[in-house]
């Protein structure tokens, strides 16, 4: 069986060829609820992306209680994306979700596929349509299960792997699953590979002992090129018309489906097992967020204002994070700039009213302590991505004030106020 070092082995192999770097969510988010992304954003950095960049793309996001989250619409479903250096930037990263499953080790092999065609810019990977996008993700599904295949004892073993899973992505074609229909070509694979011997065809594709991963990128592309659906028939399913060639691997799915069966009860309580991991941390980490917001006991002259501007950005959060609105600080600023709302808020009467109502509380906030010197001043923090956690740092730094001070000290203050 092909452990975890391995495919790690392989993964830096294939990253040194490429000019690319990896990350696994346990190593920088998820495992422990104390780190924060610096790691994620250092590594985002070297391939040309600043914070300000990331922020809009939605690759992070605004946490509250100050700092960042790395919140890729990816994350949640524990899958991976392969990211190519910005403009002329020649380096690369991958971001995993681990390598825990045979689903995990093929989503690594998987990324590695599209760090060599950004490389070699194969399909047209950098300027992708929807076709393109198609072959590229087909590509990418084949390269990964050749090594695998490669890999494994035996091509049954393989199919066992994976056919139950793609029973399931046959029959029920979703949108975000449109692109991976890999199967007939990985079918053809399987069965060049039968043909030609698993050993003989290990030892074509192997330089020096070790797996010749370009040599086998430029095979599978050539599979894809010639056994993935034409243009006409990805349309086709597209539209919900599948042309013939599809409907036929339908009547064949539910036979792959009783042979990946037994295997796939065992792979799903694994990855059970994972989401019930990753929640318990997500929960504790939220938690933690939920203590840091927490409000001041209002016991010193500043614990009012501080307490109101971390308010105010909690709003903030919720309006870049929940409703996609980048410029409600300016907004409140200055009436005459008009929030930028998106298109999908306009469509979306309910939510743009809760958008609003969230609006209205920051503008309530702002009108109240305008005039007030130190808000002024910590508004200004809040404005600037960079100094935004100096702002819950003087909290913290206020908290632990108030926890020290004699309570004889607490009364004389509320009573100077």
């Amino acid at each position: 069986m092909l452990t975890a070092d391995e495919v790690k082995r392989d993964l830096n192999d294939i990253c040194a060829q490429t000019n690319a770097h990896w990350l696994c969510y346990d190593d920088i988010h998820t495992e422990n609820k104390d780190k924060d992304c610096s790691l994620y954003l250092r590594e985002m950095q070297r391939i040309g992306y600043s914070k300000l960049m990331l922020l809009y793309a939605g690759n992070i996001q605004l946490s509250y209680g100050g700092g960042l989250e790395i919140r890729h619409q990816e994350e949640m479903h524990f899958s991976a994306y392969t990211m190519n250096g910005n403009k002329n930037n020649k380096n690369r990263l991958i971001v995993l979700s681990g390598f825990d499953t045979d689903n995990d080790k093929h989503t690594v092999y998987h990324e590695c596929a599209h760090l060599f065609q950004f490389k070699y810019n194969t399909f047209g990977i950098r300027y992708r349509d929807d076709y393109t996008t198609y072959l590229s993700e087909v590509h990418a599904n084949t390269f990964a299960s050749m090594v695998l295949l490669l890999k494994a004892n035996s091509v049954l073993e393989y199919k066992k792997r994976r056919l139950g899973r793609f029973a399931d992505g046959v029959e029920k074609i979703s949108e975000n699953m449109l692109y991976y229909m890999s199967l007939p070509v990985e079918l053809q694979l399987m069965k060049e590979i039968r043909k030609n011997g698993r050993l003989n065809t290990l030892h074509a594709f192997q330089k020096k002992g070790a797996l010749d991963f370009k040599k086998i990128l430029f095979y599978t592309k050539d599979l894809v090129e010639k056994y993935a659906y034409s243009e006409k028939e990805f349309k086709q399913i597209q539209n919900n018309k599948p042309p013939f060639k599809h409907l036929l691997l339908q009547s064949k799915a539910h036979a792959y489906r009783l042979v990946g069966k037994a295997y796939w009860e065992h792979e799903f309580f694994k990855y059970r097992k994972k989401i019930k991991k990753h929640t318990k941390i997500e929960k504790a980490r939220i938690q933690a967020k939920l203590e840091k917001v927490e409000r001041l006991p209002q016991k010193t002259p500043h614990a009012e204002i501080i307490n109101e501007i971390c308010r105010l950005d909690c709003y903030q959060v919720e309006m870049t994070n929940e409703h996609g609105v980048f410029n409600s600080l300016d907004a409140l600023k200055n009436n005459a700039v008009p929030l930028e709302v998106p298109n999908s808020l306009k469509e979306n009467p309910d939510k743009a009213q809760e958008m609003q109502k969230t609006f209205d509380k920051m503008r309530e906030i702002y009108q109240k302590y305008k005039d007030n010197e130190m808000f002024q001043s910590l508004f200004k923090k809040l404005e600037i991505l960079e100094m935004r956690d100096q702002v819950w740092a003087l909290k913290e730094k206020e908290r632990a004030k108030i926890k020290s001070l004699p309570s004889a000290q607490i009364t004389k203050e509320q009573n100077s106020r």
